[in-house]
């Protein structure tokens, strides 16, 4: 079956223009990677090879009137009272030892001197007595006693918060919203079939209909490949986008609050909602190569 190559409006969108590009495309699994004597890296979608995928379709549409992009990174919270790090500390220790009786030993030497020094000072000591009052309080009632370090001393643990990176978050969904008022038997053709396009190709597909393992799997959708595009050539300001899932798409066949059709039956003002999401995060090094030059055109991803 031959590539379908779609657009709208038929007239307003020629090569000294701007516009967004949508190219469809099958879902290649990024599949696992095992061999991690080479590599623990797994693959992922970045490198399953859409640079040389067969185009299913391609839908050429105007730049909708409200663009924007919006990057994330998770960073949280952490915290590490004394006790944590000297728990931690003492673990490293005890790994790099070169004998692990050695290791615990001088483990347990170390966290008993820093106890002890820090049981000379006088919030150290009232520290001490207030864990042995906690404890002898639950001993009695039967449940924990908490507060007792700043009801005695005014103090707690320092706890050593500190934002710290947590990892990499997946972009917000990239929303487009585009009118359509056909004004040509051709073009009302031609949104149908841009319509269709979309709405088939986000859908699962059964795969085997017959056979021992009919029914037993779905198979993924289509993906889609985003270009806003200047001309013939990729947008020199405009950010770009990764390979993308269509999440959701919505027509509304009355745009204008009224319901109102040509002779035909097509409806005269409609309004088309797509919803796009990226496969994978956002990296540093999608932006650079290994000199540390940009590599993408305009304001990146």
């Amino acid at each position: 079956m031959p590539a379908l190559n779609l657009r709208y409006p038929f007239k307003n969108i020629d090569q000294s223009d701007d516009y967004l590009k949508i190219d469809v495309l099958n879902y290649i699994p990024p599949r696992i990677n095992s061999n991690f004597s080479q590599s623990f890296a797994q693959n992922s979608s970045d490198t399953a090879g859409y640079g040389n995928s067969q185009i299913l379709g391609s839908v050429i549409l105007p730049i909708p009137e409200d663009i924007s992009d919006a990057n994330q990174t998770d960073w949280k919270a952490g915290t590490m009272n004394v006790g944590q790090a000297l728990a931690v500390g003492g673990a490293l220790k005890t790994i790099t030892s070169q004998s692990l009786i050695d290791g615990v030993g001088s483990v347990v030497t170390d966290i008993f001197n820093a106890a002890k020094n820090a049981s000379q000072t006088s919030v150290g000591q009232q520290a001490i007595q207030a864990g042995f009052a906690s404890n002898l309080a639950q001993s009695i009632i039967g449940t924990e006693v908490s507060g007792v370090l700043p009801r005695l001393t005014g103090a707690v643990l320092n706890e050593n918060t500190e934002l710290l990176f947590n990892g990499v978050v997946l972009r917000p969904a990239f929303q487009f919203r585009f009118d359509m008022v056909p004004r040509s038997e051709s073009e009302s053709s031609q949104i149908k079939e841009i319509i269709r396009l979309f709405k088939s190709e986000m859908a699962g597909k059964k795969g085997l209909e017959t056979g021992a393992a009919a029914g037993l799997f779905l198979k993924s959708p289509s993906v889609f490949r985003l270009k806003y595009m200047s001309g013939g050539q990729p947008h020199p300001y405009l950010n770009t986008f990764k390979i993308c899932a269509l999440t959701g798409t919505t027509v509304n066949y009355t745009a204008s609050g009224t319901y109102a059709t040509y002779s035909d039956a097509t409806p005269v003002h409609m309004n088309m909602t797509l919803q796009f999401q990226e496969l994978t995060p956002i990296y540093h090094e999608d932006y650079v190569d290994q000199g540390r030059n940009f590599k993408l055109t305009g304001t990146g991803y």
